[in-house]
């Protein structure tokens, strides 16, 4: 009977891990992940991981312009704290311990989200009103978004969630 007991709640914690996972991506992703600029300007966390331009219709043609490209550091911040809840939900020690190192790695990598989008900033050659919105030189400030705090606190709540099923669950 105990058995039974310990595999629904192996089940339950790793479902709880894939949860905090999922919420991470969402809000990481789809909200204000960095501040860029002194004004009210942001970009999602998929916009910093995937690239994003701005569109302008003049009178004759339709102006593109690039603000940021893809970013593979802020892919693997977006998506590794999925995988270590998708990695949460095997049995073993070794997915345990691959799933923990993977929201920690998220985490970090989610707090670090402003200096790593600041690379990928196209600010060479950019219109008059883009250089309204991220400034002219290759020094835009930029800061941490409210996505990327609350995507990086639930991925080290999934850390906890995943440190304890590999090390307190039999």
């Amino acid at each position: 009977m105990a058995k039974k007991k310990n595999k629904t709640q192996s089940l339950a914690v790793g479902a709880a891990a894939l949860f905090f996972g999922v919420l991470a991506l969402c809000l990481a992703g789809f909200l204000a992940a960095v501040k860029v600029g002194g004004g009210d300007s942001t970009l999602t966390g998929f916009q910093a991981a995937f690239g994003y331009s701005i569109k302008t219709d003049v009178v004759i043609s339709m102006i593109v312009t690039e603000v940021c490209t893809f970013n593979v550091m802020i892919m693997l911040a977006l998506f590794l704290p999925v995988i270590g809840g998708v990695l949460a939900i095997f049995k073993g020690k070794l997915f345990g311990f691959i799933a923990l190192a993977a929201f920690i790695a998220g985490a970090v990598l989610m707090f670090l989200i402003p200096t790593l989008v600041k690379s990928t900033l196209v600010t060479a050659g950019v219109s008059d009103w883009i250089e309204g919105i991220i400034g002219g030189d290759a020094s835009v400030p930029t800061a941490l978004g409210v996505g990327a705090i609350v995507g990086g606190v639930m991925s080290i709540l999934g850390a906890l969630v995943a440190a304890y099923k590999t090390f307190f669950m039999k």
